[in-house]
């Protein structure tokens, strides 16, 4: 399925981008080779948490993508984040951090009082 959407985008955007088509260079393909390996590192990591933990349970981490990208953008190519990003996020993050917390507590084997006599 992922490998449909990934081709039927390849054929739209090829449209457009072919007029405009610069070759790409070596050090580019490393690149892209690169950024393949870590993209495939990332899944296997996944994948293995999956394993180890509920879904739901790691679902909170994944919004930290929003940060990182943030950051990464602001000190790799000097790109501030829109108003309407800024604004998803600030509703966004605290949101799964609440449900993430009310859940871990919900989850929490509650402690029974013990009364010696």
């Amino acid at each position: 399925m992922l490998f449909y959407g990934a081709l039927s985008t390849a054929a739209i955007a090829a449209v457009r981008a072919v007029p405009h088509w610069v070759p790409v260079t070596t050090s580019q393909f490393a690149l892209i080779g690169l950024l393949g390996v870590g993209a495939n590192f990332l899944l296997y990591c996944l994948l293995k948490a999956f394993k180890y933990v509920d879904a739901s349970a790691t679902c909170p981490y994944r919004y930290t993508e929003f940060v990182l990208s943030a950051l990464a953008g602001f000190f790799l190519f000097k790109e501030l984040p829109s108003k309407s990003t800024l604004l998803g996020s600030c509703i966004i993050l605290p949101s799964v951090i609440y449900t993430a917390y009310m859940e871990t507590r919900a989850t929490e084997p509650k402690k029974e009082e013990t009364v010696e006599a």
